[in-house]
């Protein structure tokens, strides 16, 4: 099977460029933390990232690939860190990413010809048990399950999700058709692929409970359709029961949830509604990032489809969430993307996590560079004086032009965001280095490999 456009121009099954025809050399820019066990936080273009891995040696050893791509759908997302607490509203705007496909830029065939050759790339790092799950919405997903037939054969595809982002309410239930509230997950894998759907907790109906012999709560359902074979063996586990007319069901066992109510476990299907939109997560998750998913989505995802110390990529990485998820988990992540608002998001927030970090980019990737930066040195103490509200900043020293911080401090978001320490206490040395992040994803640096001439230094006492 094969997807056609007009001017399509990406053609599945050539020769992947190297990562040198990519210009996709890695150049390692910041180290925190053990470099060994180091999540990878890319700045650059997902061809140019996935050419450098496969360079590296990374062809088919990743077990979970997850993408949040571009949708089509036409908008500017602007991204939105918030200074203050509700009551002054204090906040910054950047445009984090385009999703613009008109027809004067080529309509949808140019959105295919972005997004199919890096999914292309993207199957190319699936080990033999690994899946690739995308995340899109009604305007692309029934265009990437073409995509992916194409690419990985139709006997590869494993699921789609669908995932209730948002509940039916304002104008989409006034709208004059069913409410566009759902998302998509196609999933496709190796030929060892096996996923492990989790168990939810149901509440049953006090009316609906029984109680065995001995003493052991449980609900019952019709035998449904299986043979007798199968009854003997549920029979000698207990879990049949009969009535006295001598009708066959089976015995469901419960057990109590986090508030003492007996519930069902059940396992969870393609219909996930059990998973709240990002509006419903802690204040201090929600990190202002426009189209940012839910941890206890990607928290599902990565537990189902990857084991720990498994390999977990995300290309289109945003605000952070797989990389922060997968480190919950015990997994490794490289993430990657190529705005530089989303690297500034995703770093300051694995790095409030406590997760070992490093940070690299591709050739060619440029890094806007953050002006004014002015940094006070006293004796064992760093006070950075401008900007007075980073997103994040970090002490320590340069190597090589790596960065290796030694400490660094975040904002943290919520309902009353906290901003970063200004002040850090660090031992004096004459290499000291200061970098800056910005939420409009600019950086800047104070310190031995820059000089200090423009900027300001406290007298060292």
């Amino acid at each position: 099977m094969r997807l056609t456009w007009p001017g399509r121009q990406w053609r599945e099954g050539d020769e992947p460029p190297t990562s040198t025809e990519r210009g996709a050399t890695l150049t390692a820019a910041e180290l925190v933390g053990d470099g060994r066990a180091a999540h990878r936080l890319v700045h650059g273009d997902g061809l140019d990232v996935v050419a450098s891995l496969e360079a590296e040696g990374l062809g088919g050893q990743v077990d979970l690939v997850y993408v949040d791509p571009p949708y089509a759908s036409d908008r500017d997302y602007v991204a939105e860190a918030r200074l203050d607490g509700p009551a002054d509203g204090r906040a910054l705007r950047t445009l984090a990413y385009e999703d613009r496909w008109s027809y004067e830029r080529g309509g949808v065939g140019a959105y295919l010809d972005m997004l199919a050759p890096r999914l292309d790339a993207l199957t190319r790092l699936l080990s033999p048990r690994g899946t690739i799950w995308v995340h899109l919405d009604w305007r692309a997903a029934y265009l990437v399950r073409s995509i992916l037939d194409e690419i990985l054969g139709r006997d590869a595809f494993k699921n789609e999700i669908v995932w209730r982002r948002a509940p039916n309410l304002g104008r989409q239930a006034a709208s004059g058709q069913f409410g566009r509230t759902l998302d998509t997950l196609v999933v496709y894998g190796r030929e060892k692929a096996t996923l492990r759907p989790p168990t939810r907790l149901e509440p049953i109906e006090p009316s609906a409970i029984r109680w065995d012999d001995e003493g052991r709560p449980f609900t019952s359902a019709p035998r449904g359709d299986y043979t007798d074979a199968s009854i003997a063996k549920l029979d000698a586990e207990g879990r049949v029961h009969r009535t006295a007319s001598g009708r066959v069901y089976i015995k469901y066992f419960l057990v109590k949830n986090g508030e003492g109510v007996l519930c069902r476990e059940r396992r969870v299907d393609a219909l996930w509604t059990d998973v709240a939109p990002l509006r419903h997560a802690a204040a201090s998750e929600r990190t202002g990032y426009p189209t940012q998913k839910p941890r206890a989505l990607l928290e599902r995802i990565i537990a189902c489809a990857s084991e720990p110390g498994s390999l977990v990529v995300d290309t289109f990485a945003g605000s952070g969430t797989t990389g922060v998820a997968a480190h919950a988990l015990g997994r490794r992540a490289i993430l990657a993307d190529k705005s530089p608002v989303a690297i500034a998001t995703a770093r300051a927030r694995l790095l409030r996590d406590e997760a070992p970090l490093r940070v690299e980019r591709t050739a060619g990737t440029s890094v806007p560079e953050a002006k004014g930066v002015k940094v006070q040195v006293k004796a064992d103490r760093v006070r950075l004086v401008e900007p007075a509200e980073p997103l994040a900043w970090a002490v320590g020293t340069e190597e090589l032009g790596v960065f290796h911080a030694t400490w660094h401090a975040e904002r943290v978001p919520g309902a009353k965001p906290v901003p970063a320490a200004l002040e850090a206490r660090v031992p004096r040395r004459p290499d000291l280095c200061v970098r800056v992040f910005c939420d409009d994803g600019s950086v800047g640096t104070w310190g031995a490999s820059r000089g200090k001439g423009d900027l300001a230094e406290g007298a060292s006492t």
